[in-house]
């Protein structure tokens, strides 16, 4: 085994005192950035064997992987600043149709948003890209469906209306899933975006008020409260507190007024066509968990598989609501 350098042996030696210790507790005490932390509690693991015998139950960071393609001869200049980027954990040089492969973690989904615009969409350097966010890491024995999914999936199979669909998949969100309300949408949900399926939009809803669901529609076409990373990345998003979250602020009134807190949203998709959204709200403010949303994910990709069995009814509402 290479010999430790000082820092990994205090970093070593805090965690062997405490091992619940947090990565930002680890950085204040050794004079060092947390990401440098982050990074030498790696290599101590898969080089060195450490194993650390506890840690902090705090919430897993959003993490994001994008794909850059980059200009001409901009290839190492662009690696280089995005590696520099605190929140970035690595940056691979690849081939094919994409330069590099980012690797980065937040501590929650709207600064991956932000990122994503501010450091990547909008900078000189890079000609193309796309994200997506990790929703849960497989490995041998974490795969296979949920039981309230296969559920679901069995019922869903005997509905006989797009309605009846939807209602099933807002029971399940609720009963199963642990949502205090939830809001699902199919059809052209947000007309300007080109890439939805044609049809007209159905929706329903559970525990939300009508003034809500209406006035929320009315500020998503007049001020553009939707989602990015949903409209147009097909991503996932946590929010742990919509009254505080920028994301939220132009609807922060209605959000306050309808009292709840966490949310959750992701796409239904039916192959490389977005059918819909499916949103999930929680009165309380509650962790990001891997696992609440791959759940999340896995009843929105089965709504997927179902919805194109039916033909689109009329339309109750329109755009999607936050």
């Amino acid at each position: 085994m290479p010999e430790l350098d000082p820092l990994d042996k205090r970093i070593f030696g805090l965690l062997a005192e405490n091992g619940r210790m947090s990565n930002l507790e680890v950085a204040a005490q050794v004079g060092v950035s947390e990401k440098t932390v982050r990074q030498r509690i790696r290599r101590l693991i898969e080089r060195d064997g450490m194993r650390v015998g506890a840690t902090m139950n705090l919430p897993a960071p959003s993490r994001l992987i994008v794909l850059v393609r980059v200009e001409s001869g901009q290839r190492f200049a662009v690696a280089d600043r995005l590696a520099s980027m605190p929140q970035v954990d690595e940056v691979h040089l690849t081939t094919g149709a994409y330069e590099l492969i980012v690797l980065a973690s937040f501590e929650s989904d709207s600064e991956a948003l932000e990122f994503y615009v501010r450091h990547v969409e909008q900078v000189p350097g890079i000609e193309e890209s796309l994200s997506t966010h990790v929703v849960e890491t497989i490995t041998l024995g974490t795969a296979g469906r949920s039981d309230h999914v296969k559920q679901f999936d069995e019922q869903a199979s005997r509905a006989g209306s797009m309605a009846e669909l939807l209602d099933l998949a807002c029971d399940v969100a609720t009963a199963s899933l642990g949502a205090d309300r939830v809001h699902v949408s199919a059809g052209n949900v947000w007309a300007a975006d080109p890439t939805l399926s044609p049809s007209p939009s159905t929706m329903r809803w559970r525990g939300l008020s009508s003034r809500y669901v209406e006035e929320i529609l009315i500020k998503g076409q007049t001020e553009g409260v939707v989602l990015p990373n949903i409209v147009k990345h097909n991503q996932h998003i946590f929010v742990a507190d919509a009254q505080t979250d920028p994301i939220f602020r132009s609807a922060t009134d209605l959000v306050v007024s309808e009292g709840f807190h966490s949310w959750l949203g992701m796409p239904v998709c039916h192959g490389d066509t977005r059918h819909g959204t499916l949103c999930l709200y929680w009165n309380t403010v509650i962790a990001y968990r891997e696992d609440l949303v791959r759940q999340g994910q896995e009843l929105a990709d089965t709504l997927g598989k179902h919805l194109p069995r039916f033909s689109p009814e009329p339309a109750e509402t329109s755009p999607v609501p936050a």
